[in-house]
């Protein structure tokens, strides 16, 4: 089943001195990304993927996850593929 978000919580509030740290592009980001149209135009790409995801089966990451993850794997080039030596 395809889960909008988490139950939100206030990390910041929990570690200020981690907030301090946090890159402000990433902030920024953040804010954007709440934005209700590329939200929804993500969910609705990600439903097509099987015609029930979003009425059955086991809950996914939510979408606002699944965007922030993928703009970070862009925004620091960070690829998916696992880094292993030649015959591991």
């Amino acid at each position: 089943m395809l889960v909008d978000s988490y139950a939100e919580e206030d990390v910041f509030a929990r570690v200020p001195e981690g907030a301090a740290q946090t890159d402000p592009v990433l902030r920024h980001l953040d804010r954007l990304l709440d934005e209700d149209l590329l939200f929804s135009q993500v969910k609705a790409d990600l439903a097509r993927r099987h015609p029930r995801t979003l009425l059955c089966g086991r809950h996914s990451t939510p979408v606002g996850v699944i965007l922030r993850l993928l703009i970070g794997k862009h925004l620091y080039h960070w690829s998916w593929k696992t880094n292993r030596g030649p015959g591991q």
